[in-house]
């Protein structure tokens, strides 16, 4: 390829739903060279969608070049960098359709990754293939409050993650909560139980996909965590609390409200920190930034995570047939 054609970044976006499109966002209002990218989804009002929130961007660049398709046959044969932010259960799909005719050096996935094991053993099988650089978009590992957390709780010999609230979506969002623990103990490998789930299997908020209530729980040698979300039945959500314990201290976090509280082991505040959440808007141009310039980022790699969501959807694929009334060969969620 000429030379001059590949002085820009060429950069891909698949699946322009609402998450998708707050990744177009970041990179649209944050490029620092020039860049095109284009955003690729089967649904005409996605696009739109997209193409809107691209606009909004107070900051956008002029070194931004945006482009929108609805076929994936229409993409560059050499990408830099590439967000798959589709469902789950056409990931794998989209990956297979992009490499057999793009040259992609980083990606970028959403999660739930995939809906099986299985699926899990073709991605892994793919990326290794093309060697890509391949990154799980769980971002809290990039949330400076937890950033300064994994340095606060270095050596501790026991971590127990409590996650509570109301109707949090446990099935679909449990593996951000798992990718947390990981980071703050360094296990990628742990054993779950789902003895605590509640046997009534709701449907997701999403059409078509599933849904769980009650605790999941997991552990790997002294390092526990436990999952939990309730029911909804008053109008009400409670908030979000998240719960780190270790042989000397507790922290409580309302990332809802922005609070951390780092108490000792006789229950005294010991320290209070005021945080603010980050949005997808706010970081997936570090991502795309750190990948170009180091080779690397501070997100969880897909090998990792590959091993992070194998125990989560073998035992979720034997719940769901065991207690819903369609036996299933995937995990009906996204």
């Amino acid at each position: 390829m000429n030379q001059s054609k590949r002085e820009k970044s060429n950069y891909l976006l698949v699946g322009a739903g609402q998450l998708g499109t707050r990744h177009l966002q970041a990179l649209v209002g944050n490029a620092r060279r020039s860049t095109a990218i284009q955003i690729v989804d089967p649904i005409q009002s996605s696009l739109d969608l997209a193409r809107e929130r691209a606009e909004s961007v107070e900051d956008s660049s002029s070194n931004v070049e945006l482009s929108y398709f609805q076929e994936i046959e229409h993409v560059w044969p050499i990408i830099d960098f590439a967000v798959i932010a589709t469902n789950a259960n056409c990931r794998l799909e989209v990956i297979q359709r992009l490499l057999t005719k793009s040259s992609v050096k980083y990606l970028l996935l959403e999660k739930i990754l995939f809906q099986s094991a299985d699926q899990l053993d073709q991605a892994l099988e793919l990326i290794a293939k093309f060697e890509i650089g391949a990154y799980v978009n769980c971002p809290r590992r990039m949330f400076p409050i937890y950033q300064e957390l994994y340095d606060y709780l270095k050596g501790s010999k026991r971590l127990v993650l409590t996650v509570e609230g109301d109707d949090w979506g446990l099935a679909c969002n449990a593996i951000h909560f798992i990718d947390l623990w990981s980071y703050l103990t360094g296990c990628i490998d742990y054993d779950i139980d789902l003895s605590a789930l509640n046997t009534k299997v709701i449907d997701s908020k999403r059409s078509g996909y599933k849904e769980i209530t009650g605790t999941l729980r997991g552990n790997a040698a002294e390092h526990s965590f436990h999952l939990t979300s309730r029911a909804l039945e008053a109008e009400e959500k409670k908030p979000l609390t998240v719960r780190i314990e270790t042989e000397s201290l507790v922290i409580n976090i309302l990332e809802s409200q922005g609070v951390c509280r780092i108490l000792d082991s006789t229950g005294q505040v010991e320290m209070e920190k005021r945080f603010s959440v980050l949005y997808q808007s706010q970081l997936t141009h570090l991502v795309a930034d750190s990948l170009l310039q180091h080779g690397h980022c501070e997100l969880t790699s897909f090998e990792d995570s590959v091993a992070l969501h194998r125990p989560l959807l073998t035992a979720l694929l034997a719940f769901f047939n065991e207690h819903d009334d369609v036996v299933r060969d995937h995990c009906p969620i996204t």
